[in-house]
């Protein structure tokens, strides 16, 4: 239990920082976009494409990282008024269905999106990279949220049966 417990911690910190690179390149590319189209009235081309794939992977990777931080949207009213076995019950319940939509439409959806692009040899207009590359965001953010899920599963069935934190 303690290794898979250093590999969702690590897990988190790889998540962050790569959010954190995500965030900054496009920054970086749409800062260039707005320079050359106002200071050299040449717009750069790529970087509208770059910054649109980039705002898709920090989305979905940032999707997954803040389900796996409890940052996401939820609705705690009526939960809150279950007693704490019904509140984790409900919570091993959410979590197989949130893992059963990572699998089957980010995973096996995303990588089928993925693969079609490959076997069509789809390239970006502009960056002339294939699109099988750009959109691998979506079955990446679903191993991450498979991987989340997990943890939640582990440590409420955890409370269940042993009753412990």
């Amino acid at each position: 239990m303690e290794y898979l417990e250093k590999f969702f911690e690590y897990r988190n910190k790889v998540l962050k920082y790569f959010l954190i690179f995500i965030v900054g390149f496009m920054v970086v590319t749409v800062t260039w976009q707005v320079f050359t189209r106002l200071v050299t009235g040449s717009p750069s081309v790529w970087t509208e494409e770059a910054s649109g794939y980039l705002l898709s992977w920090c989305g979905l990777i940032g999707a997954a990282y803040a389900y796996g931080t409890n940052a996401h949207v939820g609705m705690s009213y009526f939960f809150r008024k279950l007693d704490r076995k019904k509140q984790k019950l409900l919570d091993l319940v959410i979590t197989i269905m949130v893992a059963y939509f990572a699998y089957n439409l980010l995973i096996r959806g995303g990588q089928n999106y993925v693969n079609n692009a490959f076997i069509n040899n789809q390239t970006s207009p502009t960056m002339n990279l294939p699109v099988g590359y750009l959109n691998l965001c979506l079955p990446v953010s679903g191993i991450f949220i498979l991987t989340y899920s997990l943890e939640f599963f582990i440590k409420d069935l955890r409370i269940l049966i042993w009753g412990n934190k």
